[in-house]
């Protein structure tokens, strides 16, 4: 028979050989990454007492007047109507509220362009239904004490606003004349009633009437500009067909 037909047999481990394969066995093991990890340190840290508030999400919900300031200022800069996505998020009134800022907003803004044209007597009426009227009343003679310039004329002019809106309404404007290529100058006359525009308030619904003179040098060419606030945009009235605009 020959020698390498017999079974092999691996002698037992003994003693220190013994020892020296377990600890081999070990060290297989740890570079293997199948014994146990060791835990990392920990250092503790010091704790804080202070805690950051939650920041909340700003939302456009709101009054009224908040929907009706931001309706404004979006029709008056871009012009361009929010969608259905953008008003259905806000509450009914807010709605509301952002429709009314935005068309008073827009036609506005495209009003400043340019100012409206028109002629004496004709009613100029605002988106937020304030109506304004102003009649040439023709020519009347400043009392003795009256505050006036020298001029070789002196028209009456009448002065209606109608308060459409939904808000009181006081004015705070002022009127400029120019005739023939001169500025005219207002004529102060508390004898007939001529002292300026008042600054009383005007309810919703109601209307104010008064009248104001002005010194003028050529009454067949005569440009009056009236602002009646800040919150409107100037009417022009004048005696100049082709300028008309309305």
């Amino acid at each position: 028979m020959s020698p390498y037909t017999q079974p092999l047999s691996v002698p037992p481990l003994r003693g220190a050989r013994a020892v020296a394969a377990a600890l081999s066995l070990v060290g297989s093991l740890t570079a293997c990454g199948l014994a146990a990890p060791v835990a990392p340190e920990v250092t503790p840290t010091a704790s804080s007492t202070s805690t950051e508030p939650a920041e909340t999400e700003p939302t456009l919900t709101g009054t009224y007047q908040e929907g009706y300031d931001l309706g404004y200022e979006h029709g008056s800069t871009t012009g361009a109507r929010a969608g259905t996505t953008f008003l259905a998020e806000r509450t009914e009134q807010f709605n509301d509220g952002y429709e009314a800022g935005y068309s008073t907003g827009k036609d506005e803004a495209e009003a400043a362009n340019q100012n409206p044209v028109t002629s004496f007597g004709t009613p100029m009426e605002w988106e937020d239904g304030l109506t304004l009227t102003v009649t040439n009343d023709g020519y009347f003679t400043p009392s003795e004490w009256a505050a006036v310039g020298d001029f070789p004329t002196y028209l009456s002019f009448t002065f209606t606003v109608t308060n459409g809106t939904a808000t009181t309404w006081s004015s705070s404007g002022y009127t400029q004349v120019t005739s023939g290529g001169v500025a005219g100058d207002e004529v102060y006359d508390s004898d007939q009633g001529y002292g300026g525009a008042p600054t009383a308030p005007v309810l919703a619904g109601q209307s104010i009437t008064w009248k104001q003179g002005f010194g003028v040098t050529d009454p067949a060419d005569l440009t009056m500009n009236v602002s009646l606030d800040w919150d409107h945009v100037d009417v022009v009235y004048t005696t100049v067909e082709d300028a008309w605009t309305f």
